[in-house]
Formats: C-alpha cells, sequence, structure tokens
C-alpha cells in the first residue's frame, strides 16, 4: 500500500530500533558529524524511517527497544544470548543518540524492564490489532514472524536497510508450510545460534517442519516420540524433551506485557520543524533537511534571470576583468558524446542577484568567449569545468584560470565519501533546498551561489591544509584531463574485429571439448547448469552454497583444481568471455565516428587515494599479464603514419615513495646504488647472495615488497604465494628484522592516524579512516592497511598528477607535435611525430623525474612503438 492507494483502516507502523540501528550501523560506512561522534547508525535509521513514511503513509508510529537489564528468559536460561558479540563501540553512544533524534520527531519510543523489544512489539502488535489496525512490525529478526496474522504483517530487512520483504499469511505458509504460531515451535526443535536457544541437537529446519507437519506441536512430537522415524532422532528427543520445550519458551514472544499505549497519539506529524531541523544540523544529516517546511524560509533571494545577445556578450569582457571573477556553467547537448558536444546556452554570473544566460545559435562560440575563458586576469568560477573545459576545446577555446570547481573541493574534503549530486552540496554547504525549482532555475541558482560556496569550501579546505593541493593540483589538472579526452586515442577497429573472431572460435572449440568431456551439452554461462555438472553429475565436492543452488564462482573453481579437467577449461572460458564481451566487443561502438579515436573520461574525484580513474571505457583494466590481454592493446595506434606512441613509465614509484616515507637505511640504500629492489630483498630474507637469487625468489620478494607496502597480512601473502601462513609470516617477520625502518614507521603510521582519524600524503591530501579505532576485528584490520596504503599510494597519484601538469606546461612552451593521450596507473602515454621523437622524449624524461624531490631517485622507462602492445625500449639521456 503507497501514498495513493485508499487505505480502509489506520495503519500502525512498530519498528524494532535495536535490530535496525545494527542493520543500519552495518549497512553504512561510519560517519562522523563535526563533533567527532559516530552517526551512521542513527543516519541509516532515520533515512529509512523517512522512506517508510515516503512510501507507505502510516498513520501512527512507535519504535520498541531492549533494556540492558536481564530478561525473564535470561533468568529461565543463563546461557541465553550468552554468545552474541559486544556491541562495537562505535554503536553504543548512537543508541541514546538516535532515541533522542526520535524524541525530537515526537516518535514514542517503548522500552521496559525484564522484556526484550520482540515481547513490546508483540504485546503492543496484539494490542493495535484488537482495536482495528493494520500493523506493519519493520524488523530484521525473523522471530517476530510468529506474529503474523490477518491484521499484522512483518516488513524484514532482509539486507541492509532498503531490502524489504513483506511476510503476510501467504508468504508464511508458502515459506515454512506452517502457520506463523508454529514457527515457535520449530524454533523449539531446531534452536537458534544467533539467541543461543539449544533445541534438540541433529534436527534442523527441514527436519522441524516435517515433523510439525506430521504431528502439529511439540507437545505431540513428544508424546508420540515412537513414532518419529530415525533411531538417533528418537534418541535426541527422549534425551532433550525438557530442552525443547524451555527452547520453545524462550523462542515465544509474549504478548501479555503490562503496556499502556493510546495508539491515537503516536502520530508522526507533530514534531516541530525548527527543533529537528537544528537538531539535525547538529549531528551533520544536511542531506535530510530538504524535507521540512523551514526551507522556505531560507529560500535565496529572487534571482534575476536574464537573457543576452552577442552584444551583450561582447560587453561581458570588459565587465568580468573589473570584477576580477566569473561563474560558469554550461548546457551541453545531451544526445552528442563528450568529444563533440555542442553547447547549447551559457549562464553566467557576477556577485550579485542577476544570472545571465546565452541562448547558442551559431556552430561557433569561440568570437564571443574567446577572450574571457582564455584570459588568465578573469577567474572562473566553473560548474562542471572539466566537461564544460571539454566542450570549449571543441569550439577552439582552451579555458584558463579556472579558480573554483565545487564538486572538486568537496571531493578533497570528503574523499572517502561516494560524490553527492551538486544539489547536494549545495544543501549541506549553504542550506539551499532546490526540490521546488524547475532545472532553468536550479542551474540559474546554482551559478548564482556559486561565489558564496566557493568561500565556505574554502575556508574549509584551508583550514584541513588542502587549499595549496587543491589551488596548484588539482585545478589546474583540469586542464590537462580535458586535453586528455579531446586527443583521446585512435583504434584499428579491423584489428577488434579480427580479434573477436579468433576468441569466438576459440571458446567454441573449449565448449565443444566441454561438452564431449562430461557426454552433454550445457550452457557454459549458466552458473546452474555449470554446478549440476560439477556437483551432481561429475560428484566433485560442493564448496560452497547459494540461495539458487551451488556456487561456481572463481574462488569455488579454484579450490577444485586438479580434481577435474573440466576445471581448467572453464576458468579459461570465462577468462576469454570476459575479454570479449568487456573490452574486444564493447570498444568498437565506443568509437567517435567523425575522429576514429575512443575519448575515455578521466576522472579524478572518485578514489579515496587521489588516483585518477577512467570510464566509458575503462583502459585502466585493459590486461597486460596474459597474452590475450596483450592483445587487445595491439589495437590502441597513433594518430597517422607520421606518428609514434611514446610510453613513459615510472619505475617502481611506489616502493620509492615506500622508501621515502619509511626512511629506511638499507631499502634507501639500495634505491640510491641502483641495485634491483627486489632482488635485494629476496637476498635478504631468504639469505642468498645477490647473484644467486632465482626468479622465483625475487618473484616472492616482488609479492613481499608490494604487499607490505600495501599493509598486507600474513594471511594475504600466504594467498599470493599460494604458502602456510606460518611461513608468510616467517618471510614478513625477517623483512622487518633487515628493513627495520619499515616496521616502525608501519606503526607509528597506525598510530597517528588513530589520533588524527586521517591518512595523509606528502603534499598534504587527506583519507578519513575513522574505522581504524573499531572494536570490529575486520574493519580495524582493513582501516589499518589503508591506514599504511594511502599515503605510499596517495603520494603516488600525486607525483603522478604533478609530472602531467609539469610535462604539460613545457610542451605548451615546444613547437613539437605531440599529444597527450592516456594515463594508466604509473604509466604515460604520448603520441609523437617522429622527427620530434628525441626531443620529446628527453623533454617528458626530465620534467617525470624531477616532478618530485625524494631521498631515493625517481626513474622512468621509455618505451615506442606502432601501437601500445609492440613497445620496445627507448634509451634516451637524461640532462639532470
Amino acid at each position: 500500500m503507497t501514498n495513493d492507494q485508499k487505505k480502509d483502516k489506520k495503519t500502525l507502523f512498530l519498528l524494532d530500533g535495536h535490530s535496525i540501528t545494527h542493520r543500519a550501523f552495518y549497512a553504512l560506512p561510519l560517519l562522523t558529524n563535526d563533533e567527532g561522534q559516530y552517526t551512521n547508525a542513527v543516519f541509516g535509521f532515520i533515512r529509512m524511517l523517512f522512506s517508510l513514511t515516503d512510501e507507505w503513509n502510516p498513520d501512527r508510529m512507535v519504535v520498541t527497544f531492549d533494556k540492558k537489564a536481564p530478561t525473564f528468559r535470561h533468568e529461565e536460561y543463563e546461557e541465553y544470548k550468552a554468545n552474541r558479540k559486544k556491541m562495537p563501540e562505535e554503536l553504543v553512544p548512537q543508541i541514546p543518540m538516535l532515541q533522542q533524534t526520535l524524541a525530537k520527531l515526537e516518535i514514542p519510543i517503548i522500552a521496559q524492564e525484564g522484556y526484550e523489544a520482540d515481547d513490546l512489539l508483540g504485546t503492543l502488535s496484539k494490542q493495535a490489532s484488537a482495536q482495528d489496525y493494520d500493523v506493519y512490525i519493520i524488523t530484521g529478526d525473523r522471530d517476530a514472524l510468529q506474529l503474523v496474522s490477518e491484521n499484522v504483517k512483518v516488513m524484514y530487512t532482509r539486507k541492509g536497510l532498503s531490502d524489504l520483504v513483506i511476510y503476510d499469511l501467504e508468504k508464511i505458509l508458502d515459506k515454512y508450510e506452517l502457520p506463523p504460531e508454529k514457527l515457535i515451535d520449530m524454533k523449539g526443535l531446531m534452536g537458534d545460534s544467533s539467541d543461543n536457544i539449544p533445541g534438540v541437537p541433529g534436527i534442523g529446519e527441514k527436519t522441524a517442519i516435517k515433523l510439525l507437519k506430521q504431528f502439529d506441536s511439540i507437545d505431540e512430537i513428544l508424546n508420540n516420540i515412537d513414532q518419529v522415524s530415525g533411531k538417533k532422532r528418537k534418541e535426541n528427543l527422549r534425551k532433550f524433551s525438557d530442552q525443547a520445550k524451555m527452547s520453545y519458551r524462550l523462542a515465544k514472544i509474549k504478548r501479555d506485557v503490562a503496556v499502556d499505549l493510546d495508539f491515537d497519539k503516536c502520530r508522526i506529524d507533530l514534531y516541530d520543524d525548527g527543533e529537528v531541523v537544528e537538531h539535525f544540523k547538529k549531528l551533520g544529516f544536511s542531506s535530510l533537511l530538504d524535507r521540512f517546511e523551514y526551507k522556505k524560509e531560507l529560500q535565496p533571494e529572487n534571482i534575476n534571470f536574464i537573457a543576452v545577445g552577442e552584444k551583450e556578450l561582447s560587453e561581458l569582457k570588459q565587465k568580468a576583468l573589473e570584477k576580477g571573477e566569473i561563474a560558469l556553467s554550461l548546457k551541453i547537448a545531451e544526445d552528442s558524446c563528450a568529444r563533440n558536444g555542442k553547447i547549447r546556452e551559457i549562464i553566467y554570473a557576477f556577485e550579485d542577484n542577476n544570472v545571465y544566460s546565452y541562448k547558442v545559435e551559431a556552430d561557433n562560440i569561440a568570437s564571443v568567449l574567446k577572450e574571457v575563458l582564455e584570459s588568465e586576469k578573469i577567474a572562473k568560477l566553473f560548474i562542471n569545468a572539466k566537461e564544460s573545459s571539454l566542450a570549449l576545446l571543441c569550439e577552439g577555446i582552451e579555458v584558463k584560470a579556472i579558480a573554483f570547481e565545487p564538486l572538486l573541493a568537496y571531493y578533497l574534503l570528503q574523499p572517502s565519501e561516494t560524490l553527492p549530486e551538486l544539489e547536494e552540496v549545495y544543501s549541506r554547504e549553504l542550506e539551499l533546498g532546490m526540490q521546488e525549482f524547475d532545472q532553468e532555475q536550479i542551474l540559474a541558482l546554482e551559478t548564482s551561489k556559486l561565489f558564496k560556496l566557493k568561500d565556505k569550501l574554502i575556508k574549509k579546505l584551508k583550514n584541513d591544509n588542502l587549499y595549496d593541493l587543491f589551488k596548484n593540483m588539482e585545478l589546474p589538472l583540469i586542464k590537462v584531463l580535458a586535453r586528455m579526452e579531446y586527443n583521446g586515442v585512435k583504434i584499428d577497429k579491423d584489428w577488434l574485429e579480427k580479434l573477436s573472431d579468433k576468441l569466438e572460435k576459440r571458446l567454441d572449440i573449449i565448449t565443444k571439448k566441454a561438452h564431449e568431456m562430461v557426454d552433454e551439452e550445457f550452457n557454459l554461462n549458466s552458473p546452474k547448469q555449470l554446478g549440476e555438472i560439477l556437483f551432481e553429475k561429475l560428484g566433485l565436492p560442493v564448496i560452497k552454497r547459494t540461495k539458487t543452488g551451488y556456487s561456481t564462482n572463481a574462488s569455488v573453481l579454484e579450490k577444485l583444481e586438479g580434481k577435474h579437467p573440466l576445471i581448467p577449461l572453464i576458468s579459461e572460458y570465462r577468462e576469454l568471455a570476459k575479454l570479449k564481451s568487456t573490452y574486444i566487443d564493447s570498444l568498437p561502438p565506443l568509437i567517435n565516428s567523425e575522429t576514429g579515436k575512443i575519448h575515455t573520461s578521466f576522472n579524478q574525484m572518485v578514489t579515496a587515494t587521489g588516483r585518477l580513474s577512467s570510464t566509458n571505457p575503462n583502459l585502466q583494466n585493459i590486461p597486460i599479464r596474459t597474452e590475450e590481454g596483450r592483445e587487445i592493446r595491439k589495437a590502441f595506434i597513433p594518430s597517422d603514419e607520421n606518428m609514434l606512441l611514446l610510453a613513459v613509465d615510472y619505475s617502481q614509484i611506489e616502493l620509492r615513495v615506500f622508501a621515502h616515507l619509511s626512511g629506511d637505511k638499507r631499502l634507501k640504500e639500495a634505491f640510491n646504488s641502483g641495485r634491483d629492489i627486489h632482488t635485494e630483498t629476496a637476498s635478504e630474507i631468504f639469505e642468498v647472495e645477490a647473484e644467486q637469487v632465482s626468479p622465483n625468489l625475487r618473484r616472492h620478494a616482488k609479492v613481499i615488497n608490494f604487499g607490505l607496502a600495501y599493509g598486507m597480512s600474513a594471511y594475504g601473502l600466504s594467498q599470493d604465494l599460494d604458502i602456510p601462513v606460518e611461513e608468510a609470516q616467517d618471510y614478513i617477520d625477517k623483512y622487518f628484522e633487515r628493513f627495520s625502518g619499515v616496521k616502525k614507521y608501519m606503526d607509528q603510521t597506525i598510530e597517528k592516524v588513530k589520533k588524527k582519524g586521517y591518512a595523509e600524503t606528502l603534499y598534504g591530501r587527506k583519507r578519513y579512516i575513522p574505522e581504524i579505532n573499531s572494536s570490529n576485528y575486520h574493519r580495524r584490520s582493513f582501516a589499518e592497511r589503508s591506514a599504511i596504503n594511502t599515503p605510499v599510494q596517495g603520494t603516488a597519484a600525486d607525483i603522478m598528477k604533478k609530472s602531467m601538469l609539469d610535462v604539460y606546461a613545457a610542451l605548451e612552451n615546444e613547437d613539437l607535435a605531440i599529444n597527450i593521450l592516456l594515463q594508466v596507473h604509473d604509466e604515460l602515454v604520448f603520441e609523437v611525430r617522429k622527427e620530434d621523437l628525441a626531443e620529446a622524449a628527453l623533454l617528458i624524461k626530465n620534467k617525470m623525474e624531477a616532478a618530485a624531490d625524494l631521498d631515493v631517485p625517481l626513474l622512468v622507462d621509455l618505451q615506442i612503438a606502432e601501437n601500445w602492445r609492440d613497445k620496445e625500449d627507448y634509451e634516451v639521456e637524461s640532462n639532470a
């Protein structure tokens, strides 16, 4: 039932406070407000509450909670819930915080000593049902299913908070083949490990249901044990009959707790908007503020939306020079790709209440905007700066002096958060609600208020010592990325078609071979059919089950390796099919019809460590370690036959950064003397002379070097090297013994992040890691690895960005035919005219190797090729 459906009876929603709070806590990453208080569970709970009210429009609502005091169940069975994990430290203070928030929303909270929230749900649902309410119990606890009746339904939070399953009488009967009240008997028989209810050993859910369908109740089963099948089952029922009865009593939800509540006073529209808004601001829940009436009072003053023509635009430069800065946003045609997107409208504003709009009619707008946008003297505050810069490049305009990009500033402040929509940023930072405006008005409002948003976010950036990074690295990089996207990379479509045909034939051969191997045809892409072949027909051991049958994922196949010749065939088939669908067949449709190139999008506001990513397509994930993956790279070629591809790759940049950050003498000495770091590490750990280090030992050392830089545990190392955990731990211990500075650095880094709450790169980039103080071992361990890895990977990413800026600036001042095409991990790919190769390669090498001043040298490897696969080393003498 939703808002627009007619309700014959009033509805009451009963929320299981502790259950939903726990779901919210684990469904969301740890969030904190400005005071450093954890808020993720409260935020998730309230967001779900609003989602329920918006979709279902209930008439009444009550939230039940447990009390800390023991219940009657603990008095009967001391071990009741004894195996429950202690509540996470980050969650404990959020319970009273949630209750305070619910009080602000005027939602009644019911809790009573001696009883659990379930008992209160049972009692209230019975009382409300008798008063002719339609009752919905919202919980993540299946125990509540016993409460389902004609007037009572359960909304079960199956996964996270958004996946709700409604259980009514029909669904209970369909799933369990028992009426709701018999689920108590079922639990009495099978027990419940989560509540530490013992039940009867050897009886699971299926057996319990079978017995109850035959005998109706626990009492009847225990009175007719002789008629139960199975000698061991009979024996257990006799031996544990008292335990079964006790388990029944523990499982049964009480429905007669002394609770006196007037449901008519449990309305959900009684709260004071102003009080709730102030409370939400304190908690940092700005994204929830749009729903409150106070927004109308906080709406900005009227904006004058003024249409202008070329005459007014001709006067724009003088006004912009007088003001010193201008706010801009562009409307770009949605039906065109990014490379040749046509600008349809230019919206601009100065620091007043006027917003100007120029509707583009001519195909070329360079004449009216070029002087303003390319002026270094006019600061540009730009919405969607990179996308707009790309569209303007297509018009022959290269934007200069970008002084502010709102989402980029917000990303630096909250790098671990999923980047919100721009409207959300305005709501959080300026408390501007835009839900009542159309898109035209929203764009005008955002452009006009860009000055105010800039002041707010730049102040925050300065307070967090992030402004230099924003101003000197991230903003200038916009121009470079836009140019790379504009340049694109040419694709040999014919080669991809040949490769596709080749792989199709190989897949057909593998399929035929697999069918012959099991003497049966089946769909290799179907996990269900594959599972039946592997585990039923071939009788291989079942490793893992899913809700729909057998799991046949990669980890399962890995465990089955060597047990049947079909397994490697399936693995090969999947690898080739993925390459074909993800890259070989997906790249041709993305080739621009005008340029014959792929113009990927480079994203600087995605990763928590500051690394760039690419999308549409993702060119950073094209496999390079397999022959087939390298074959795909052959399709990437220069724009014409007079040019070559030049790939410049930082040599072991992350390990060099690691050596610098750790200050370890042996690591620095190895790099400074030019010795191979992996051979050096192998020699130290495995206690052999450098010349005796075998390729396998070097490979092990390489995994250890990179693994420790990423905070890898002994277990992770054992998995990567396929060795026992004890042996992996021994390797790590020996590494730390030889490279003691590394161990000291890692310990100090973790402690520093625990105190500060964030990790930091050499350039001041921050990544907030609140989970590092978590009581949950897995969360804390992951956070510790992130704390170690972030300064390493983040600093390497910053150095790459710095080198891109330095190289781009240098190339602008040279008369060389060279284009920067791609950035992939530690590599920059250019295309360069053959006669300019020597000069360009030397310039790039010098700039990249001088990008950062570390305690160890930065080195790059240069390779040239007529395609991205067939690269050959290119030697050039450095000026350094």
